[in-house]
């Protein structure tokens, strides 16, 4: 059973009535605060009750604070993707706001110059051909003179047909090396970028991101030194914002640990703070504390809402104890500790950071001091149907 120390003996109260009015004159005016209440619980009553203790131990624990926070882009990574060549857009693919892969296809347009340069190519390969038979037919020209050299050629006659030889071979040479560059040129068509296909072109996406800005349509007319037809943000880094009262801000400061919760029940992403503003955001009316994070999945995209727990890397010292061994007297934040075999008394304490199931006590308690925990709230609820003299008596 619980029961509160009582006191019945008439005799007692009658001394200690007389006691107190021999000394009323030498007591201050100011009443003294009355006692603090003490319980007694015996064994089978823990059990009956499943009241569990806990001992305090010396321990630490950070400022940290839980606040709401979103996602933004990491605005120094935006993609701005452009044609290769010239035409008129056919299809756009891709809206604004639209999440996209690595390759997927954004447009496709009529590519200009593309076929110009395709033509030019053609008759680049024409030219060689013609060249090359010009230097076969001076070829076996030059060899029959030097097999008749001295007969029905004379040495003139073979040094002139040398010097055409010459002439044409220079000439393959030199149209080969137009059709190189030729070819080199038409091979910037085809890219990561950009895919030619029969005279069309289809634009993709080099990242993975988020496009932001589409600024073309369908018949429009596009140049690879405009503006850019697509904009993407990479989310393979993305800032967490994370919106900070400002009489909190100075508690925390750029590389102080963070957590970062996407969804309820999921495992928290650990970072670090990289920045901290130093002005209110007008739009929030908060602090803004910002962290970048690896995004190698996309799960983080902008405008997402998380929650996020920031620690400062001040800690504050004192006797750990579980949380639920804290209750509440006269407003003011208390625990019963055992102070004798079945004897609990309630003890004021000041409290500091509070973290994972654990609350760090900076005075009212020492390490190695026995509290109740689980069922606490059970003798508080003794405490307070005691008067407060009897139940210290």
């Amino acid at each position: 059973m619980i029961e509160t120390n009582r006191v019945f003996s008439p005799s007692f109260v009658s001394a200690l009535l007389s006691t107190l009015l021999a000394s009323s004159a030498f007591l201050p005016s100011a009443h003294a605060a009355p006692p603090l209440p003490t319980v007694t619980i015996s064994d089978e009553a823990l059990a009956a009750e499943d009241i569990h203790t806990a001992v305090a131990h010396p321990g630490a624990l950070p400022h940290h604070m839980d606040v709401p926070a979103y996602i933004v882009a990491d605005a120094r990574k935006v993609a701005h993707i452009r044609p290769v060549g010239s035409g008129r857009v056919l299809d756009v693919a891709v809206v604004a706001g639209q999440m996209v892969t690595k390759g997927q296809p954004l447009l496709t347009y009529e590519n200009f110059t593309l076929n110009d340069d395709t033509q030019q190519r053609l008759s680049a390969e024409a030219a060689l051909q013609e060249a090359r038979a010009r230097r076969e037919n001076a070829r076996q020209l030059y060899d029959r003179a030097r097999t008749l050299k001295g007969g029905a050629v004379s040495v003139g006659e073979l040094e002139r047909r040398g010097a055409a030889l010459r002439e044409a071979d220079a000439l393959v040479h030199g149209r080969e090396a137009a059709l190189r560059s030729m070819a080199e040129h038409l091979r910037r068509y085809q890219s990561s970028m950009e895919h030619p296909d029969e005279g069309k072109s289809v634009v993709v996406s080099p990242i993975s991101g988020i496009v932001t800005s589409i600024n073309v349509a369908t018949g429009q007319e596009m140049t690879a030194s405009g503006v850019a037809p697509v904009e993407i943000e990479n989310l393979s880094h993305v800032w967490i914002v994370s919106q900070v009262d400002e009489e909190a801000a100075p508690r925390i400061r750029p590389g102080d640990r963070q957590l970062t919760w996407l969804s309820p029940g999921e495992a928290p992403l650990s970072s670090r703070i990289d920045v901290i503003e130093g002005h209110v955001d007008t739009k929030t009316q908060h602090i803004l504390a910002r962290s970048l994070v690896e995004n190698p999945q996309q799960q983080l995209r902008p405008g997402m809402l998380v929650k996020t727990r920031l620690f400062s890397s001040d800690k504050v010292e004192g006797v750990l104890i579980p949380s639920t061994a804290l209750q509440t007297f006269a407003g003011s934040p208390c625990v019963f500790v055992l102070t004798a075999p079945h004897r609990y008394s309630l003890r004021i304490v000041k409290t500091g950071p509070s973290l994972e199931g654990q609350t760090i006590i900076t005075a009212g308690l020492q390490g190695g001091e026995t509290v109740v925990t689980q069922g606490s709230f059970t003798l508080k609820s003794q405490a307070i149907l005691a008067p407060s003299a009897e139940a210290n008596g």
